[in-house]
């Protein structure tokens, strides 16, 4: 799940994605996941985790309205420290721009 620059906001792009994503993790309510979120290596380290922590509970919050149990979501945090694509150019600090979603075993 994608976010624009210093937003939390979830992209109305992503609403379909988490409607599949959300209609997957209702097939089997004992799941637990964990949703990471990731910032771009713009804004000092501390901003940065804290946008990346709001970034996955705003993820949280729509799989949560969507019907998803809380105690199935898990949030982490990561700032820039886990950057999947070069900072050095813009394009590469969009996709550090995100949260992921793990299946927790």
């Amino acid at each position: 799940i994608q976010f624009e620059f210093d937003s939390s906001v979830l992209k109305t792009d992503s609403y379909a994605v988490l409607d599949q994503i959300a209609r997957e993790m209702q097939k089997d309510l004992k799941a637990k996941f964990i949703l990471h979120g990731h910032a771009s290596i713009e804004g000092t380290a501390s901003y940065n985790m804290k946008l990346s922590i709001d970034r996955a509970n705003a993820v949280k919050l729509y799989l949560v309205n969507f019907g998803i149990p809380s105690a199935n979501l898990e949030v982490q945090g990561h700032g820039a420290t886990q950057p999947i694509a070069s900072n050095d150019t813009e394009s590469g600090r969009a996709l550090n721009r995100r949260v992921e979603i793990k299946v927790v075993k």
